[in-house]
């Protein structure tokens, strides 16, 4: 399913939280894994470093960054291959999606965590960055939230007015690799249980033995899927990506104790 997954890193301890989880999937699809840095440069001066210095300091320290997180990779999957591609950008997030296209990744797995600016809450300006035009499939993966071993239990919204189904497709092939399971659920109210029922049964009867439907009472989308999510004790979310992500999405991803895929 992936070929190679790139991980942005600023080489925080959030942006490293999501090391074992890459690692464990490329080590599962034998994809090569690109460790990517950003050095941030001005908007005004894009040639010129937020935080200058001599090129030989930042040489240096990508190079010990790399070699520790290397050793993190062998200690989880020795066979699994890294690299490091540097880059600068006075953008981080556009820059991710530009390396992630020319280095032709099937997936990007990042880390959403705290922020002090409202606007964006749980969920980082560079990784809302990269979710609002993803180029390839993103793992958005809070910072904090337990570890899992696999994505065996996958749950998949589905509601009346979608159009692309790319995220059940993916959420199927990554099932099936995994021998899991996907749920997939609708949140509506009790009028809208009949048409519900017609559209789950319609999306389940294409992947028969992978499937399972759940239809969920209830307005507020993104409460009802954490809920859904700890009574089956999901693994992930995957969610399709279509223009810019509405607030409901961004608050599954904000708030969702599981990684989250979104997919374009």
């Amino acid at each position: 399913m992936f070929r190679r997954i790139l991980i942005p890193t600023d080489f925080s301890t959030a942006s490293e939280w999501v090391f074992d989880d890459a690692i464990r999937i490329a080590g599962s699809t034998g994809a090569e894994v690109v460790i990517l840095h950003v050095r941030i440069t001005r908007t005004s001066q894009p040639a010129e470093l937020r935080f200058p210095a001599d090129p030989s300091i930042y040489e240096y320290a990508e190079k010990l960054e790399l070699e520790r997180l290397r050793d993190r990779v062998r200690r989880v999957n020795a066979s699994v291959a890294t690299r490091m591609v540097v880059k600068q950008a006075p953008d981080p997030g556009k820059e991710i999606c530009r390396t992630a296209k020319s280095e032709e990744a099937g997936l990007v797995v990042i880390s959403t965590h705290a922020r002090h600016h409202v606007a964006h809450l749980l969920v980082g300006s560079t990784t809302h960055a990269v979710v609002a035009d993803p180029p390839c499939p993103v793992l958005a993966i809070r910072y904090g939230v337990r570890k899992r071993s696999a994505m065996k239990k996958i749950v998949v919204p589905v509601h009346f007015d979608q159009k692309s189904h790319a995220a059940l497709e993916l959420a199927t092939k990554v099932a099936t690799h995994e021998r899991g399971e996907v749920h997939l659920v609708t949140v509506c109210s009790d009028e809208d249980r009949s048409r519900a029922d017609a559209l789950l049964a319609e999306q389940a009867s294409q992947f028969a033995g992978v499937a399972k439907t759940a239809i969920l009472r209830g307005n507020d989308v993104e409460r009802e899927l954490v809920k859904y999510g700890d009574k089956i004790d999901a693994d992930a979310v995957f969610l399709n990506a279509s223009g810019k992500p509405s607030e409901k999405k961004l608050d599954i991803i904000r708030h969702a104790p599981v990684p989250v895929m979104v997919v374009p």
